[in-house]
């Protein structure tokens, strides 16, 4: 059961007649994947591993001054600085105990899905927190338009599919292999009460159309229509061994009235357009403190993150005895040396490698065991260029970015000199 979030500062709306209207911010990757949860357990650590992208500065305590100060989001248009996160996926092999993280990336859209009465369709409002799904339901209703709003589709790009019941869109895992991955659907409700950013249970500020899940009109009770949020988040099972029962779940706003684009493309927006910047969204990395665990980035588990152990069948969720400690947090990257400062993004040398001794490949590489090499060559000069340059993740540390394409990370020490 997907179990999803949206905390949304700053996004953009299409105000158009035409009713199919929608953009998506397609292949977005994971800003960070990590035990917060900033809507159902503020301040504290979640009770599962989460996939986070969006805003920099995404952290346990929503401060909306604070996140839209992120430096950057890994969604391409960079004034949004929202954050959308799912529960991630672990392949889990039975033979070895091991669980071991999948990789994942999002498609979001945002459609335009008026109904009958062609209600307006407005900007979400600033601040809006809302969730989709249940993680502790276990019974599909498929009269229920929240439990209709979640599903998962089986890919296969080389074959035609149509027609088979064991390939329908469905509300849980398939009992096949998926050859060109399998996506997980969130359509998230678009009716709001008008008054209250968030409820007790984080739903009932917010409603479904009364036609169906993903259009039409809004109930008398949450008379405000919202812009459609859906997304699709990609995981790679293919990238694995099928087995059934492998797939285990670890468990604001401007608007903008120029858009008419019909077809998914933003960059038919100019307003988006303008914004859109891909090599910042490629770079970005989190800013903030998480907690200090292994979620499955530099080894496989042996038990999933928090008290989560394999849950099979339709009954309660098994307990853990004794509770698995609680991690403190602590710095996404690695401390640098004593008396060493980042400055900024170089260009490599012009003759060959300035730092010939050292490589990102290299398995531990981090902005710390970089301080230990010291001097250029080859004509390599301290002089910084724009900081989503430096775009690749160092080998030791997914939430650090070490050089990039011909591009290096400048440490200082002038003690060094």
């Amino acid at each position: 059961m997907v179990f999803s979030k949206a905390l949304l500062l700053t996004s953009f709306v299409a105000i158009s007649t035409t009713a199919n209207a929608y953009w998506i911010f397609g292949g977005t990757r994971p800003l960070v994947t990590t035990r917060l949860d900033s809507i159902i357990n503020p301040g504290t650590v979640s009770s599962h591993v989460h996939s986070v992208v969006g805003g920099s500065r995404f952290q346990a305590t929503y401060d909306y001054n604070d996140l839209i100060k992120s430096q950057c989001s890994t969604i391409p248009v960079q004034p949004d600085k929202s954050n959308y996160w799912a529960p991630q996926l672990y392949y889990h092999d039975p033979s070895k105990g091991t669980y071991t993280l999948i990789p994942t990336s999002f498609n979001i859209y945002y459609l335009m899905r008026p109904g009958p009465k062609n209600e307006k369709i407005n900007a979400f409002p600033t601040g809006l927190r809302m969730i989709a799904g249940d993680p502790l339901r276990r019974v599909n209703n498929a009269s229920s338009f929240a439990d209709q709003a979640i599903s998962y589709h089986c890919l296969d790009y080389n074959a035609d599919h149509t027609g088979d019941p064991a390939w329908d869109e469905r509300a849980d895992f398939f009992q096949h292999q998926c050859p060109g991955g399998m996506r997980a659907q969130v359509f998230f409700p678009s009716c709001w009460d008008g008054k209250n950013l968030d409820s007790a249970d984080h739903k009932s500020h917010m409603a479904y159309p009364i036609q169906n899940y993903n259009s039409g009109d809004c109930p008398s009770t949450h008379p405000v229509h919202l812009i459609s949020l859906f997304y699709e988040m990609f995981v790679s099972v293919d990238q694995f061994p099928y087995v059934p029962g492998n797939w285990v779940f670890s468990f604001g706003d401007n608007t903008v009235d120029q858009c008419t684009v019909t077809n998914g493309d933003v960059t038919q927006c100019g307003i988006l357009n303008a914004n859109i910047n891909n090599a910042a969204a490629a770079a970005c990395k989190p800013e903030m403190s998480i907690p200090n665990e292994n979620v499955g980035f530099t080894s496989t588990l042996t038990s999933l993150p928090g008290c989560n152990p394999l849950w099979v069948g339709t009954g309660p969720k098994p307990t853990c005895n004794p509770a698995p400690p609680t991690p403190g947090f602590g710095s996404v990257k690695t401390p640098l040396p004593s008396g060493w400062h980042e400055l900024g993004c170089i260009a490599e040398g012009t003759s060959g490698r300035a730092l010939s001794s050292a490589s990102i490949t290299d398995p531990n590489m981090t902005k710390a065991v970089c301080a230990n090499y010291c001097g250029f060559s080859n004509g390599a000069v301290n002089v910084t260029t724009v900081w989503s340059d430096c775009s690749s993740t160092c080998a030791g540390n997914v939430n650090e970015d070490c050089g990039g394409p011909n591009r290096l990370t400048l440490l200082y020490n002038p003690s060094k000199h």
